[in-house]
């Protein structure tokens, strides 16, 4: 090879490299198209993901809601019915005064008003917390508040009556803490038709 021809080889070689690197430069530069549809799949996934969320946020906020409402109704109930106990305590206390003022010959004078006026106080003080009488003489009789200590027939009720108390019963709100210790009339004919139907219900079992 001639010096001439060894001049010239290497400018050949440089512009062949040239070349192809000119390509690839010219091949990174070019944008590649987005895919349209993968770009609308993704979004409507992460659109199916927000309202998902979404539904369980809403889920979740009325649980919670309905779990406060819950606690509050509690309390309510809580603050309504905690001196439950202690005034059914009091209650054997409020009979007795009761029974002294009945009592033939008792308390008299000065110290049957005081007693008098200790027993006022005393159902004002209930009355305060909540409690209230259950006395039904003279009314239709009702097992949810009554208690029917005997039963005596009487053609004069068309239906059974409290005709005496023996012992009132009493209410907290809405909560019955005692019932009523009563005697009751039944119409002429309903103790024997009870009693046969119970004898009834023996025999055939």
């Amino acid at each position: 090879m001639s010096y001439e021809e060894r001049r010239q080889a290497p400018e050949e070689d440089v512009e062949t490299g040239i070349e192809p690197a000119g390509d690839a430069a010219q091949t990174a530069q070019e944008p590649l198209a987005p895919d349209k549809d993968a770009l609308q799949e993704e979004l409507a996934n992460l659109q199916q993901e927000i309202a998902r969320f979404r539904e369980l946020y809403l889920r979740k906020l009325a649980d919670f809601d309905n779990y406060r409402k819950r606690q509050e109704r509690e309390m309510g109930d809580f603050r309504r019915y905690a001196n439950g106990e202690l005034l059914r305590d009091c209650l054997p206390v409020l009979d007795n005064l009761e029974r002294a003022l009945a009592a033939p010959g008792g308390a008299a004078g000065g110290l049957r008003e005081g007693v008098e006026l200790v027993l006022r106080q005393f159902k004002d003080v209930l009355g305060r917390n909540g409690l209230a009488e259950v006395d039904p003489a003279g009314q239709p009789f009702d097992p949810t508040l009554h208690e029917a200590i005997s039963r005596n027939e009487d053609s004069r009720v068309q239906e059974p009556t409290v005709v005496q108390v023996l012992q009132k019963g009493y209410r907290l709100g809405e909560r019955l803490i005692r019932p009523a210790l009563v005697i009751v009339a039944v119409p002429a004919g309903s103790v024997r038709q009870a009693n046969v139907g119970q004898s009834s219900e023996g025999t055939n079992g």
